[in-house]
């Protein structure tokens, strides 16, 4: 595999095909929970860009008066730094990820879409909205919580233990705007949520399906993984067929 160059928390693979792929981290999350998966990849041949998004990888209060909107600017800046050395190029997220991915996917070099757990539709979508509100009126940050058997399989993973209630917000208000581009997606994409997600509805990734208008495009349950599956082997692989398949079709 070629030598990681880290930028921060960001890093960058080189590749030795024509292929480059975008991966997009989650909420609260550093780009470096993609290692697993960008290793499998590389060794495929592909390029890998893994970007900080801003207010991560440093402390909870650079999320404050963070958007949405600045999260997919910083993503669209990332693959128009990718479009120069690579024609073809799939974009995929976790989470917060995927949504940007899927937002990303109208850019006539994106060849397909990796949708890892991407909400459009929370667990108690209005409740969480509701109880958002609410908090918001009395406190800035909340601290996170992990049933515990979330937090046996979720490891030692760096991510924010509390965040700005406004920033969560914003990721409700991030999935709103998802969800209304849904028709607007052509693009092969493969979906792929964990059975057991105690974030995300079990319904999100069969309105993607319905939603969209791509001719190519498949559901894949993780069985009994957590909201972050990206270490799983059998997730590498399934990316990486999904990869080939398109890959193939697009040099057709």
């Amino acid at each position: 595999m070629e030598k990681v160059n880290y930028l921060g928390n960001s890093f960058l693979i080189k590749g030795s095909n024509e292929v480059g792929i975008l991966l997009l981290h989650g909420w609260a999350s550093p780009p470096d929970e993609f290692l697993p998966l960008a290793k499998y990849l590389n060794s495929l041949g592909y390029a890998i860009s893994a970007p900080l998004l801003r207010g991560h990888g440093t402390k909870p209060e650079d999320l404050l008066g963070v958007l949405w909107q600045d999260w997919l600017s910083d993503a669209r800046d990332a693959l128009e730094k990718m479009k120069k050395s690579y024609s073809k190029i799939f974009v995929g997220g976790i989470s917060m990820g995927g949504d940007l991915a899927i937002l990303l996917s109208q850019d006539e070099n994106v060849a397909g879409i990796i949708s890892l757990g991407a909400p459009v539709k929370f667990h108690f979508q209005n409740l969480a909205k509701i109880s958002l509100l609410f908090m918001g009126m009395f406190k800035t940050y909340r601290k996170k919580y992990y049933p515990p058997w979330v937090r046996k399989r979720m490891g030692k993973r760096k991510v924010y233990l509390s965040y700005p209630v406004e920033s969560a917000e914003e990721m409700i208000r991030l999935a709103r705007a998802v969800e209304k581009f849904l028709p607007q997606v052509g693009k092969p994409i493969l979906i792929m949520q964990s059975t057991t997600d105690h974030l995300v509805s079990k319904r999100s990734p069969e309105i993607i399906f319905d939603k969209v208008k791509s001719k190519i495009k498949e559901i894949s349950w993780v069985e009994d993984g957590y909201h972050v599956f990206v270490d799983e082997k059998k997730v590498h692989e399934k990316i990486g067929k999904f990869i080939l398949r398109i890959g193939s079709k697009v040099r057709s």
